[in-house]
């Protein structure tokens, strides 16, 4: 019970401390929270829209749906059969992502901005799942992307796409970390100056990484298990 009293505290804390970055300019700004049972969340927002929502125990599941510049988003699913799904459309975008304990699922894309908008899309995501189902998409279009990605234990799964076309340098970069059970991990990275990290612990390991297009670089690496891992960069 202290162990998740802990990692309750950090949650609340990191959500406050990434969302509190753009208080001082924020025009749409909401919070949610949601104690057990058949919890659902939907939510829409536009321009320097900032969101936390927290979601403990029983039928959690939340969709986000944030267009324009300037989002920040921190979720947190604390038990039961977690699921979650975020779309940011613009400049700045920032995802918090937390699940611990119960059916994990998240999917999560950042896209830069439509045809003829201004600035570039900092695009950044991180993702917790701590336990149970884990699966994870994620997709980020254009511009500065990068992502973090931590699963630990139980059925592990991961697949990533970065995609850089003519919209921007496109600094890429993906760490992932999987540390136990039936672990997979994919990463397709797509144009600029990607760098990938990839680490597995331990059972099922595999690991697929394509990256293409200028300066590729990639880290593996595999402990125990059925190892296998298979890299293409040109």
């Amino acid at each position: 019970m202290r162990k998740f009293r802990g990692f309750l505290a950090f949650v609340l804390t990191a959500v406050v401390v990434l969302t509190a970055s753009l208080a001082g300019s924020a025009q749409g700004t909401s919070t949610v929270t949601q104690v057990g049972l058949e919890n659902f969340v939907y939510h829409y927002q536009e321009l320097l829209s900032e969101l936390v929502i927290l979601q403990l125990g029983d039928e959690n599941r939340a969709a986000v749906e944030q267009l324009g510049p300037e989002h920040i988003a921190g979720l947190s699913q604390i038990g039961e059969r977690n699921s979650l799904e975020i779309w940011q459309l613009g400049q700045r975008d920032l995802v918090l992502a937390v699940q611990n304990g119960g059916g994990n699922d998240a999917k999560v894309s950042q896209m830069h901005s439509p045809e003829g908008a201004t600035g570039v899309s900092d695009n950044d995501a991180f993702s917790y799942q701590g336990g149970m189902y884990n699966t994870l998409n994620l997709l980020q279009v254009g511009d500065e992307n990068t992502a973090s990605i931590y699963q630990i234990d139980s059925h592990n799964e991961v697949f990533v796409v970065q995609e850089q076309s003519p919209l921007g340098a496109g600094k890429t970069a993906a760490l992932i970390v999987q540390a136990g059970l039936n672990n997979w991990t994919s990463a397709v990275q797509l144009g600029a100056h990607h760098l990938l990290r990839s680490l597995q612990v331990g059972d099922d390991n595999s690991s697929t990484i394509m990256q293409s297009g200028q300066e590729n670089r990639v880290s593996v690496v595999q402990d125990g298990s059925k190892n296998v891992f298979s890299a293409i960069q040109s």
